[in-house]
Parts: C-alpha cells; structure tokens; sequence
C-alpha cells in the first residue's frame, strides 16, 4: 500500500516542507487548510497531490501526519479526530515550543500512535502559502524531540525525513531541554530585534540603515500573532533568558556612562568570542 503524508496547514512552513517533501518514500502527499483558496492553488501547482479543508480525511489516510499550524490548534484538532487516526500512524509537528503542548496532547493519543516532534530551524520574515519554496529547510538545522509516545521507529523517520529535505545540523533533545535553549537563541532573538524597533530616532530614513541594522533587526519583520503565542508558551525559559540580557545590557551602558574602556573592551571581547564559537564549532 502507498504511503501517505498528510500536512495540516498550507501556509509558509506546510507549504514548503511539502515542496520539499515530494518523492519522499514515493509517497501521496495530502495537505489540508482552512482556506479553500488556499487548498485549490496547492493542489493546482503540484504542491501536493491532494488538499482539502476536511481535515478529519487527513487523519483517516495518513501513516505520517505533520501539524504545520499554530500549537494551540494542536489539541482542539486531536480532540476532534483522535479515534480516526490509523493504527501505527506517526503524528508531528513543527511547532517552536514543545513541553507545554506536549503535556496537553499527551492524553488525547490512542495507544497504537506514536508521536514525534520536529523543530526545522528555518523560515522567512513573510510567511503565507505564496512565500514558500522547495529549499527553505535546505542546510538548516533539526531538531528532534522525542516523547514517551515515540517509538525508535518514528526516531528513524524523522531522522530520514530531517535528511530528505536537506537539514545539515541535527540534533535530538528531550522538549524541556529543546524549549530552554529555543528561548536564547530564537526567542529572546526575536524580542530583542523589536526592543530595537520600538523607538527608533527622528530622521532614521534609508540612507542610516547599512548592513548593522539589517541584520539586528531583520526577524522584527514578524508575525505577531504567531510569536506573541510562541513566546508566550515558552514564556519562563524567555523570560530567564530576557533577564541576563537585560543584566548584560545594563553592565554595557554602565561602562559606557562611566567612560570604562577596559570594561566594555571585556565585553566587547568576550561576546565576540562566544559568537565565533558558537557559530563555528
């Protein structure tokens, strides 16, 4: 029998890990939105084989069912159409926090399912289904997050899956771990690239803004719908985060209104250290 990969949300992360999905274990691809709309231009361009906005048939037919949706539809969605899931089916999702919705969906799986979460370390500013494209994922990074309804074999699938489009960086974590990390280096990220435009000064036009500020700021250019639940749900990993970078702010403008050279070189030094570590090891 074929195997069948449904994807519940055609937007900018569905969309494009469908495209990157096609042949995958020569698979049928089925994808379901909420927009018809939507659902017509993906099924029209090749994006997947099927779509639909009747998710529940997704549920029927698919062996791997990936939630590419806001985390707070997860359980609602599952809720709904848990009992027509296929036995020995393997759920996902790509979601940007992983223990809070965890706990909550843990309940609701039927025995003969397992669960394995994916976190694609990819994406764009724009999101939408008409911003997707075949390599987003290519050379990203993956992380893995296995629950106490993953199997070794949905470990193994994800992992060939994290292959087939083009992840170079993988890693397995427990989701405490993964969501305590996501908060420094994605969250706090995307607070500290608004914090920066929240007050910009009178006059900054164009001609100011070199690569410095491109590069600061370029995921303020956000969705912020979808990062206000994002952070929210991670909220106590981001906060902590949020704390010592307020901490280390504050010790940078101190040396900075005290004139302190050698303090703020220490600074300086030991930031860009850290950053080339972290970025070449």
């Amino acid at each position: 029998m074929k195997y069948t990969v449904g994807i519940v949300g055609l937007g900018l992360m569905g969309a494009s890990l469908a495209l990157a999905l096609r042949g995958f274990k020569d698979c049928t691809l089925l994808g379901a939105d909420k927009d018809e709309l939507v659902c017509r231009r993906a099924q029209g361009a090749g994006v997947v084989h099927e779509a639909s906005t009747d998710i529940a048939s997704l549920f029927e037919r698919s062996d791997l069912l990936i939630f590419c949706v806001y985390a707070r539809h997860i359980p609602n969605l599952l809720r709904e159409n848990a009992k027509r899931l296929k036995p020995g089916a393997v759920l996902s999702d790509i979601c940007g926090v992983k223990e809070p919705l965890y706990r909550e969906i843990l309940p609701l799986l039927p025995a003969q399912v397992s669960y394995i979460g994916l976190h694609p370390m990819a994406g764009k500013e724009r999101d939408g289904y008409e911003n997707a494209e075949t390599g987003l994922y290519r050379n990203s990074g993956f992380i893995i997050t296995p629950m106490e309804k993953s199997t070794p074999e949905s470990v193994d699938l994800a992992k060939q899956l994290a292959g087939y489009i083009g992840a170079t960086r993988l890693q397995i974590a427990p989701p405490a771990e993964h969501d305590a990390i996501i908060a420094y280096t994605s969250d706090l990220m995307h607070v500290a690239a608004v914090g920066l435009c929240l007050h910009a000064p009178a006059g900054a036009e164009p001609a100011y803004c070199a690569g410095a500020f491109r590069d600061c700021t370029r995921v303020a250019n956000i969705n912020a719908d979808a990062w206000a639940d994002l952070l929210i749900d991670n909220r106590h990993n981001t906060a902590d985060a949020l704390e010592t970078y307020i901490a280390d702010l504050q010790a940078m403008h101190d040396a900075l209104r005290g004139d302190n050279h050698a303090a703020l070189r220490d600074m300086l030094q030991r930031g860009g250290d850290n950053k080339r570590g972290m970025l070449y090891r």
